[in-house]
């Protein structure tokens, strides 16, 4: 039965027996291997009050989340939905028209020599110029690929 629980061929089952020994005969080790003991199960159960605190605040906080929302949800007119929507929808949608439009005239003057008056007197007075069409620039550009040939 000994060799059962404890076979000698496996480091496992010697393992086990030296420490078996060790409990059995050394009273060092008993207390040493008992403070541990006492205190890893401290730990637990410190560790499962912290677990405690967190669930019951977590709780808390849904509880007063759930209520929130059911309150907003009294206070919601649902028969106002449909025309909101709507009303986002068309904001959305002029919107998006007007950032299409500006972004059409941003490119459309990306490639305008910067002598050239623009046709059209918009508000988008921020929009790209075409700075290799100045002359200055392309005279020094001119130079460097001279300078490197």
């Amino acid at each position: 039965m000994f060799k059962k629980l404890f076979p000698f061929n496996n480091p496992l089952g010697i393992v086990l027996t030296s420490a078996a020994l060790i409990f059995t005969l050394s009273p060092e080790a008993r207390k040493g291997t008992r403070k541990v003991l006492v205190k890893g199960m401290g730990a637990a159960l410190a560790l499962g009050d912290q677990m405690k605190g967190l669930t019951s605040g977590v709780r808390h906080q849904m509880s007063t989340l759930l209520e929130d929302a059911k309150q907003e949800k009294e206070m919601m007119n649902i028969q106002n939905i449909p025309d909101a929507m709507r009303e986002m929808s068309a904001k959305g949608v002029s919107k998006s028209k007007e950032t299409v439009s500006q972004m059409k005239y941003s490119i459309g003057n990306l490639f305008n020599d910067i002598g050239e008056e623009k046709n059209d007197n918009k508000i988008y007075e921020d929009a790209p110029i075409n700075v290799l069409a100045d002359p200055k620039v392309q005279s020094k550009l001119n130079e460097i690929e001279n300078q490197l040939h």
